[in-house]
Formats: structure tokens, C-alpha cells, sequence
């Protein structure tokens, strides 16, 4: 509940809509790969010799998703860490800062 010397910190309320933002879009983004890693496993597409150019493309597909995925999981967790780190209210003076 907020005191009268103290009001909702906009740093804190910045930190919440970025972390939906991010969530939001690492649904969106952790699946953009799999489609086109499921087309590629089916064979029924670009397909060449074992070993070849689309095996090479195939493996390095499925790592950039990995590292997607994990580079999404990271800017998510340092979000929330910051969120924890941060007070929900200040003093007029700090929200004033802020802005």
C-alpha cells in the first residue's frame, strides 16, 4: 500500500512492461525455428549427400534455436532479477528522477 511520501516506482512499473514484452515475444521467438528444423527432418525439402549442404544448414539451424532459446531465458531471468532488486514505491523526489 502506498504511503503518503511514497508512490509507485515508474523504474520498477518500466521493469514489469518489459519483462511482459519479453515473454510475450520469446513465445513467438522460441518457436519461429521449428518449422522450418521439422521441414528439413522430413527431407521433403533441400536435400544433398550425407554430409553435405543441407546437413551442415540442418545442424546449424537447430544450434541458433538453442541459442535463441537460451539467449531468451537469459534476458528474461536478468529482467526478473532486476524486478526483484527494485523497489515497488519511492519518494516523489526518486519517481521524479526516474522520469
Amino acid at each position: 500500500m502506498t504511503t503518503p511520501d511514497m508512490v509507485p516506482n515508474p523504474k520498477y512499473q518500466e521493469l514489469e512492461r518489459l519483462l511482459r514484452s519479453l515473454r510475450q515475444d520469446a513465445e513467438y521467438a522460441e518457436r519461429a525455428l521449428d518449422k522450418p528444423i521439422r521441414r528439413m527432418a522430413s527431407r521433403q525439402v533441400w536435400v544433398s549427400g550425407k554430409r553435405g549442404a543441407a546437413d551442415a544448414f540442418e545442424r546449424e539451424l537447430i544450434d541458433q534455436r538453442h541459442r535463441l532459446r537460451a539467449s531468451l531465458r537469459r534476458l528474461i531471468q536478468a529482467t526478473e532479477d532486476a524486478l526483484q532488486r527494485t523497489p515497488k514505491e519511492v519518494t516523489r523526489l526518486e519517481a521524479t528522477l526516474w522520469n
